[in-house]
């Protein structure tokens, strides 16, 4: 696997990597914040399906300056990649992705029934350099991060974006919860309370399935029953899948989305519907 911390490095690599024996092959690209997981594992299979060239590029966050020190969070990272079918690791420091004249940023208008799980410009703005330094032919995203994947969606087609872009489903432990490093970093208390929250967001696709069309009822009947299991509740929506809107008596694909709180964790979880 060839690691890249640059966007001069990880094209040269990449050039060489795509125009291999002269033909063009293809690229799949996958976003992510670090720390991996099974979860992870399973979005970059996935691409590894559907593409020739694996990119995983690891999206800095606000100040991270690490330049080519790796880091122990960055060495298990490296060591589960390998154990995967990437082919290159883009991982730039923040100040490569946003030089210090920089002062573009781009957003996309999120509706407001989705206010709450806003995306922000800095995050898109950071997936759009990497779009344009990866060129890849398709994007996959994990169904977890439904959200962000709908606004990233949005922003290729409205800049006309040659980069096709797919979610697979969220990897689920045995009870239901999202694998994820927050549920991995939580006690084993606060681990015994989070199932609910998969069971409730199922639970109201059920009420919808089966005719339930009061969606505000709905909503407020998911947030007692979180916190009746002891869960602080961050937001509940049920939303037309298609624009993130409101869902309304017209919608017939639906996204289901919860985020709650156990402790100083934060966990959010979503699942669609089509009827």
């Amino acid at each position: 696997m060839i690691i890249a911390r640059t966007a001069t490095h990880l094209a040269s690599e990449l050039d060489a990597l795509r125009f291999k024996n002269g033909s063009q092959r293809c690229v799949s690209l996958v976003t992510t914040r670090g720390e991996f997981h099974d979860g992870h594992g399973t979005v970059i299979n996935a691409a590894d399906t559907v593409s020739d060239i694996v990119v995983v590029a690891v999206a800095p966050e606000p100040n991270q300056k690490n330049g080519n020190v790796v880091t122990a969070s960055e060495f298990q990272d490296i060591s589960f990649l390998e154990n995967h079918s990437v082919d290159l690791l883009y991982a730039p420091a923040e100040d490569e992705l946003f030089p210090h004249s920089f002062e573009f940023m781009i957003g996309v208008a999120q509706p407001h029934a989705c206010d709450v799980v806003d995306v922000g410009a800095y995050r898109l703005t950071q997936h759009l350099k990497i779009i344009n330094t990866v060129l890849p032919n398709i994007m996959v995203w994990g169904e977890k991060n439904f959200v962000e994947f709908h606004s990233v969606r949005q922003m290729i087609n409205n800049l006309d974006i040659r980069t096709q872009i797919q979610c697979v489903p969220t990897l689920r432990h045995a009870d239901g919860v999202a694998v994820s490093s927050a549920a991995e970093s939580m006690t084993a208390a606060q681990r015994a309370n989070l199932p609910i929250l998969y069971e409730t967001l199922n639970n109201v696709a059920h009420a919808i399935r089966t005719g339930a069309r009061t969606f505000s009822k709905l909503e407020k009947t998911a947030r007692l029953a979180l916190r009746g299991a002891g869960l602080d509740i961050q937001y509940f929506k049920i939303l037309d899948e298609d624009n993130l809107g409101a869902a309304s008596e017209k919608t017939t694909t639906y996204r289901i989305l919860g985020g709650v709180k156990l402790g100083d964790i934060s966990v959010s979880d979503s699942i669609g519907l089509t009827l």
